[in-house]
């Protein structure tokens, strides 16, 4: 599979290449305030699948786990494009709303859930966990 993408102005683009590990629907209250909406579609990949043209800005905070997250944006226009995690060391999630044809997105599951709006139905018949798979 090969993804590409980009931001708003054009400043930083990407291309992806292999399969997905998973893709999915984030719903915790980062992701929303990220997308102004309910929450961010994700493509995880391995980082060393994602090439990146241009300069990007990279904001470290605490992820859902409690580790730190990274939010990789386009330091001109402030897309977001990427996101990673010490809870999944050398994966990536590229921004489903990044790419160039985002009908490629195919999300399977939904996480952290447990913050999902009740208007936002989008992720109701996916595979649902209530914060992370596997984290305790």
């Amino acid at each position: 599979m090969m993804l590409t993408g980009g931001c708003l102005c054009g400043a930083v683009r990407y291309r992806a290449t292999g399969t997905p590990e998973f893709q999915g629907l984030c719903h915790c209250r980062d992701c929303q305030k990220l997308s102004g909406g309910g929450h961010v579609g994700f493509i995880c990949l391995p980082r060393e699948a994602v090439a990146t043209e241009g300069e990007v800005l990279v904001h470290r905070g605490k992820g859902g786990s409690g580790l730190a997250a990274d939010r990789i944006y386009c330091p001109t226009c402030f897309s977001p494009l990427f996101g990673t995690s010490e809870m999944m060391p050398g994966k990536i999630n590229v921004y489903a709303g990044s790419l160039d044809d985002p009908g490629q997105f195919q999300p399977q599951i939904a996480i952290f859930t447990r913050s999902r709006q009740p208007w936002d139905d989008g992720s109701r018949n996916l595979r649902c966990f209530e914060t992370i798979p596997g984290a305790s």
